[in-house]
């Protein structure tokens, strides 16, 4: 009997089922820092070649978690994952090899909530909660990934991004669907330098601009922002709805926008336009289909 049993003890570890952060020492109170909590489940996950990680009810005060292939991170009902108001609980902007000419918001990835780099088959999802806990613009990204591929976000709701909340720079194949930025300070959604990239039913406030494709230098070297649909999307802000630019040195390509309802917010300036195309820095714009799109107040 005790021979059967180590026999299919293999089997039981792969049958095994999702990781709870409550099992690594999470207490989703609000108060004490679940960073590492939440780390270990992710890591855990991880080394048994991947796997899910769940966040249950609670409120997961956190630093900088980073993100492993091959992982998804659920959110249940009621979990809210909340960036931690000390800056010392955030990784620091990453050493690059070249001197950068773009904005910070736009050149670094490792000072973040959520951050992957050079990660693969990682999703988020579910129907939590991911707050900047901040009440301006200025602190760390919401979620963030760098040279990544295979990636699905899913049904979250981000509130209170101080920084981009959701941060795309040199990702292929990456699908963005059901999400919801909620009183964003910077930028609500971006792609840069990144390709096959789907957004659709998702709904975008925030004060910068709500979708934003990029291709800067961020990476060292131009990348064009190509093959990329947007649908179905409803867009609040107080700059541009749907912009491609200004960081525009690789070009956009095949780019198809459809059936978005562009609007102002509550309460600030109106918007500066619907659709903003800029090729400042001289990349190529081509491919480009825009339909079905209505706009109040821009």
């Amino acid at each position: 009997m005790k021979s059967a049993l180590l026999a299919l003890a293999p089997f039981a570890l792969l049958a095994a089922g999702p990781h709870n952060v409550r099992n690594y020492g999470a207490k989703g109170d609000g108060s004490a820092k679940d960073t590492a909590a939440v780390q270990a489940a992710i890591d855990a996950a991880a080394r048994e070649g991947g796997g899910v990680v769940v966040l249950p009810p609670g409120d997961y005060l956190c630093g900088t978690i980073r993100l492993k292939s091959r992982i998804t991170l659920d959110f249940s009902p009621g979990a809210r994952l909340k960036a931690s108001p000390d800056e010392a609980d955030f990784d620091k902007y990453e050493p690059l090899p070249f001197k950068p000419v773009d904005d910070r918001e736009t050149t670094y990835f490792h000072y973040a909530l959520l951050r992957g780099e050079g990660v693969e088959h990682v999703a988020i999802q579910g129907r939590g909660l991911i707050d900047g806990n901040r009440s301006k613009r200025g602190g760390p990204k919401t979620i963030a990934f760098k040279n990544s591929s295979s990636l699905s976000i899913r049904g979250v709701t981000i509130r209170n991004a101080p920084n981009y909340a959701l941060s795309l720079l040199g990702c292929d194949n990456v699908e963005i669907e059901g999400i919801s930025v909620v009183n964003g300070f910077s930028d609500g959604i971006d792609a840069d330098c990144s390709r096959f990239v789907r957004i659709s039913n998702c709904y975008v406030d925030s004060f910068d601009d709500a979708i934003c494709l990029k291709s800067s230098l961020a990476l060292g070297k131009p990348r064009a922002t190509e093959h990329v649909a947007v649908t179905n999307c409803v867009l609040r802000t107080s700059c541009n709805h749907l912009k491609m630019g200004t960081e525009s040195r690789g070009g956009f390509r095949n780019i198809a926008i459809s059936n978005c309802t562009l609007l102002g917010r509550d309460a600030g300036r109106p918007a500066i336009s619907g659709i903003a195309v800029e090729s400042v820095d001289g990349g190529a714009a081509e491919g480009i289909s825009i339909s079905g799109i209505t706009m109040r107040g821009a």
